[in-house]
Order: C-alpha cells, then sequence, then structure tokens
C-alpha cells in the first residue's frame, strides 16, 4: 500500500495491519487476498 505522503509498506499472509484514510492498496502476484475489517466498525453508524 502507499499512504498519500509516498510512505510505503507491505502486508503479508497473517500479518496484522491498520491502515489510515488516504491510502492505495493493490495486490501483488496471483494469491487471493482476504482481509478482515475490525477497529471500524467501533465508529459505524454513531453520530458525528
Amino acid at each position: 500500500m502507499e499512504m498519500e505522503d509516498g510512505t510505503r509498506a507491505t502486508v503479508t499472509a497473517g500479518g496484522a495491519y491498520s491502515i489510515p484514510a488516504g491510502h492505495d492498496a493493490w495486490v501483488e502476484g496471483d494469491e487471493t487476498f482476504v482481509g478482515y475489517e475490525l477497529m471500524s466498525a467501533a465508529t459505524y453508524a454513531k453520530p458525528a
């Protein structure tokens, strides 16, 4: 993934990660990527 400021990081199988807003992500290679979104559920549907 790459952040708006150009910072890059690689997520590998079995890894945990936190990716803030303002990123672009892609999959390299032929393997399927499956991610589980957990943390943002804490703020889902709460009033601003």
